[in-house]
């Protein structure tokens, strides 16, 4: 009884778990027709067919459905074609019914209206985000290909759609010297449009009320471009551009009322009376800018001859920026201290520079690899920097190989000659109408070789006198002082003077300056001179081996006799090196010096021969273009190494030194100026008797 009892039992479990599943299976089928239903109901259609809502659907109900949704279409051979097995029969009015009597709307014969449930994201899969890579190949250029239109004469990328003038791309194949014949061809066809309308206003021809003469046109991109890219154009813009900036420059009271009779009595004085006289003013700089190269040094100025507002500046290689010229020439104008007048450019770093005296848009500097370049501000091709002419590199008797610390220009308007010294002893003298090939060579050798130990000279810096060209003095390495004559003369050859020693310094000697001598008397046998000796000296050139060769009372018999030592006039000591030294251009007694301190200070011979009667520092006084305080948190104070004088008045002075700025000071009317005393040259002549007694 007991295995048939659990035999029972077990059949009543199975009975249970089948009803169970019977009715579980009941529940997902209604859950099924529930969401079918829902979204049937979602798709929101206008007329729903009632075959839907049937329980079950055979093969002829899905016919039926069919037949519905797609209208009759008559055949072109056979006539109208009729459904084969549809059970549905046509009644009036566009209804069909079907076998159970039931009726619905035919959907061919009236258009059904669609709507559409908003989107939902059924699985989102994250995309990795990789870094794009870019290669470029030679030979393809485009990602698409190129197709050409023929229908407006365009050339289309499939990818974008994007048309393409095909003017430019016959630009991309054309090579430098078509294109500019091209541009050129482009401006001469706007020139003569300009010039028809000029002739159309010259005749003066009537027009219509409402018609104008010159309608607006605007530029094709070629035409445009054409225009913009001319040496005309680019002129024209770089000129006004600058003479706004000076405009804009020019400190100008616009508010002075000169109908004022009362004004401040510190206004009615003479700035310039008394120690006043003696001011020094700062007025401008000029700092380099980072496209013009960081970190240069300024090796020389100089002030134009015939505008006294011009100063031109060199520099050596930039120190920080590499990829700029090595040598750098700026050109700056008082009233524009944004920007310079012309940046020029060299091979090499420039050492030397100076304006020409007699042709004053020409510019010559010399390099550190031995090329003397001349650059021409008429050039069409000065924006780029070029120099105009340049001396070659072969060395030999064509030139320099060495270094040129040190140019002069020397002659008459008609006939001069540019001299350069390098630092191997070669003089070489050129004409400004060609740079091949020096007019003159020669080649400095030692006086006396047992106190130089070697027979080379190397020079550092000369200086002519004013009245004689053929003569001129050279400072060298070795801190003697020698002179030189071009040419062979009575009692001595060309070449070094071997009659007469300057051996006053005792260290390599950094500039040599002769005096002006434009006064009543003539003081052109004076001379100043500085050294790394950290002393500054005043002499007389020897009467017969210098300026004064027509007076000359050393015979030729006299030549082979030992050197005769000349004694300083004026010896100053300084507290640091000594790097340039500059007469004053207009005032007999006045010069100036800078030294290592970065300190400039103007020595005047008949106030005082151990102070100076002024002294400045660039960053100190007033500038009128800038903060002080800002200037020297940006370029600090470093040491000066040039100086020069405006060569008209005299009342401007330019210094510039290691951190590559130069800057431009005023001076007082007593250290300035033309000289108005007309005992101020006869004063220093007798100061010049005095001290040569006492030597």
């Amino acid at each position: 009884m007991s295995s048939l009892q659990s035999r029972k039992d077990e059949i009543a479990a199975k009975r249970t778990k089948l009803a169970e599943l019977k009715r579980q299976r009941e529940l997902r089928a209604k859950d099924v027709s529930s969401s079918r239903q829902s979204i049937g109901d979602a798709s929101e259609l206008a007329q729903a067919s009632p075959l839907r809502n049937r329980p079950t659907q055979s093969k002829a109900d899905i016919d039926q459905l069919i037949s519905s949704l797609i209208p009759e279409r008559p055949s072109s051979a056979a006539g109208p074609r009729t459904p084969a097995r549809s059970p549905a029969k046509r009644v009036s009015g566009g209804d069909r019914a079907t076998e159970d009597g039931r009726q619905y709307q035919d959907a061919g014969t009236e258009t059904q209206t669609l709507a559409f449930a908003e989107f939902q994201t059924v699985y989102e899969i994250p995309v990795e985000t990789k870094p794009e890579v870019i290669t470029y190949s030679k030979g393809v250029q485009t990602s698409e290909p190129w197709e050409y239109d023929s229908g407006d004469g365009a050339f289309v990328n499939e990818a974008d759609g994007i048309a393409q003038d095909p003017s430019r791309r016959r630009r991309r194949k054309l090579s430098g010297r078509g294109r500019e014949l091209e541009e050129e061809a482009i401006r001469q066809r706007l020139r003569q449009e300009i010039e028809e309308e000029l002739r159309a206003v010259k005749l003066d021809e009537p027009l219509e009320p409402d018609k104008e003469r010159f309608p607006v046109r605007a530029l094709a991109p070629d035409e445009l471009n054409a225009v913009t890219s001319s040496n005309d154009f680019l002129d024209f813009v770089e000129r006004s551009s600058k003479v706004i900036e000076r405009a804009l420059d020019e400190e100008y009271d616009l508010l002075s009322d000169y109908a004022q009779q009362s004004r401040n009595a510190e206004e009615d004085a003479d700035e310039y009376v008394g120690r006043r006289g003696r001011r020094i003013k700062e007025i401008a700089y000029f700092p380099l800018t980072e496209a013009m190269g960081a970190k240069r040094m300024l090796s020389t100025l100089d002030f134009s001859h015939k505008f006294p507002e011009l100063l031109c500046t060199a520099y050596t290689k930039s120190q920080a920026s590499p990829h700029t010229p090595p040598g750098l020439l700026n050109v700056w104008n008082l009233h524009l201290k944004g920007r310079p007048e012309y940046s020029l450019h060299a091979t090499s770093d420039l050492l030397s520079c100076l304006w020409h005296p007699h042709h004053p848009s020409l510019i010559l500097g010399g390099t550190y690899s031995g090329q003397l370049c001349l650059w021409d501000s008429r050039a069409r091709h000065q924006r780029t920097g070029e120099p105009v002419q340049k001396t070659p590199l072969t060395g030999g008797r064509t030139g320099h190989a060495h270094p040129i610390y040190s140019l002069a220009v020397v002659g008459t308007q008609n006939a001069n000659s540019i001299i350069s010294v390098s630092t191997d002893g070669v003089v070489c003298a050129w004409s400004a109408d060609m740079l091949t090939v020096p007019q003159e060579y020669l080649e400095l050798q030692s006086p006396n070789k047992s106190a130089y130990k070697t027979d080379d000279v190397a020079p550092t810096c000369i200086s002519f006198p004013a009245s004689d060209p053929t003569y001129f003095l050279a400072g060298t390495e070795q801190g003697s002082i020698l002179p030189v004559h071009r040419y062979d003369r009575a009692g001595a050859k060309a070449g070094v003077d071997a009659r007469t020693s300057y051996a006053g310094h005792m260290a390599p000697v950094t500039a040599l300056d002769f005096h002006p001598a434009r006064g009543k008397v003539d003081l052109g046998d004076l001379f100043v001179s500085a050294g790394m000796d950290w002393s500054v000296k005043v002499w007389r050139a020897k009467v017969g081996a210098g300026a004064s060769s027509a007076t000359s009372t050393i015979s030729s018999g006299q030549a082979d006799a030992p050197p005769e030592p000349v004694k300083p006039l004026l010896e100053i000591q300084r507290e640091d090196t000594v790097y340039d030294v500059r007469w004053s251009p207009t005032r007999p007694s006045v010069f100036g010096c800078v030294d290592g301190g970065g300190v400039l200070d103007i020595y005047d011979l008949l106030v005082s021969t151990e102070v100076p009667v002024a002294s400045a520092r660039p960053g100190e006084s007033s500038v009128a273009s800038g903060g002080v305080q800002e200037r020297r948190d940006a370029f600090g104070l470093k040491s000066l190494n040039k100086l020069a004088w405006e060569k008209q008045s005299g009342k401007h002075v330019a210094v510039g030194g290691l951190d590559g700025v130069a800057t431009v000071f005023e001076v007082g009317r007593e250290i300035g100026g033309a000289e108005t005393r007309a005992d101020a040259w006869m004063g220093l002549r007798k100061w010049v008797g005095r001290q040569g007694r006492g030597l």
